[in-house]
């Protein structure tokens, strides 16, 4: 794994998890009518000056949201309500008293934040050059009380199993993983360890949340052609995308370390639950999917 060609972000913060925070904060500009996700705390990660300038009004957020929606259909939809998708998996496993929360290449995610006052233990895990950036900022907002663990790890050549441990999650305890917006630039063998680690600390209990790119998208055989733009991008920034999945493929995968799987949702399939009536007026390209498992 140590081969793997070296990425941007071994050098510096992701530019892909700011994007994120961007979208997430310029939805949260959006009429409530239309609004996808409520985020307000993303917008304090974002630095870039181009994406400063879409969040300087509404109506330029808005704008700039439906050109990325021709431009990369579904991407925009798959990113604000995988958030959704995780905040309900958190609220039912705190609701089952589940209270450690884990958050696999956790980015500019603001769940530690929304979680602020919750008894719960929030384990943030990433890359130490995103962390380094992070940190600072996450820790001036959070004015309650709050149980956040900092784990710098890098999912290519750490041994997460390690990090987590020394950091104190307890592997007698069921926790909630949310593994978002990061596998697809995994490699499988990155992945498969990560789950094995998984496996070694997750007690029985434990549930899961992962997001994916479906099969085809790597290849560029998928039939999305903002499909094939994003990765033509993220490859010239630095970040490619590495890996993808059939549903049964990455059931297959889970069940290999001791996961359940559960259900899997598309961009149509969380737009239907989230958005059943259409008012985002969003794309529904389904070339991303989240699922769910369960130890």
């Amino acid at each position: 794994m140590s081969a793997a060609p070296r990425r941007r972000l071994d050098r510096t913060a992701s530019l892909t998890a700011q994007a994120n925070a961007a979208q997430r904060a310029a939805e949260t500009l959006r009429p409530p009518n239309r609004r996808l996700v409520h985020d307000p705390h993303s917008s304090n990660f974002v630095e870039h000056p181009a994406l400063r300038a879409m969040l300087a009004h509404p109506r330029t957020a808005d704008a700039v949201l439906r050109v990325f929606d021709w431009l990369w259909g579904g991407l925009h939809a798959h990113i604000a309500l995988r958030v959704r998708y995780a905040d309900d998996a958190c609220r039912a496993a705190i609701s089952d008293g589940i209270d450690q929360i884990v958050l696999l290449g956790a980015g500019f995610d603001t769940t530690c934040l929304r979680l602020a006052g919750a008894p719960v233990t929030v384990f943030e895990v990433d890359a130490p050059a995103t962390q380094a950036r992070k940190r600072p900022t996450t820790e001036r907002l959070l004015t309650v009380s709050n149980r956040t663990v900092w784990v710098p790890c890098d999912f290519e050549r750490d041994a997460l199993r390690e990090r987590l441990l020394d950091a104190g999650l307890d592997p007698t305890k069921p926790s909630l993983v949310s593994w978002l917006g990061v596998t697809p630039y995994l490699t499988r063998g990155a992945m498969a360890a990560t789950l094995s680690d998984l496996a070694d600390v997750c007690a029985p209990g434990s549930r899961l949340v992962v997001d994916y790119i479906r099969a085809g998208v790597v290849d560029g055989s998928t039939p999305w052609r903002g499909a094939r733009r994003m990765t033509r991008l993220v490859a010239r920034r630095g970040e490619p995308y590495r890996s993808d999945f059939t549903e049964s493929g990455l059931n297959a995968l889970l069940c290999e370390h001791g996961f359940t799987p559960g259900e899997h949702l598309t961009v149509a399939g969380l737009l239907n639950r989230y958005d059943p009536k259409g008012d985002s007026g969003l794309a529904a390209d389904d070339w991303l999917a989240i699922a769910s498992a369960r130890r």
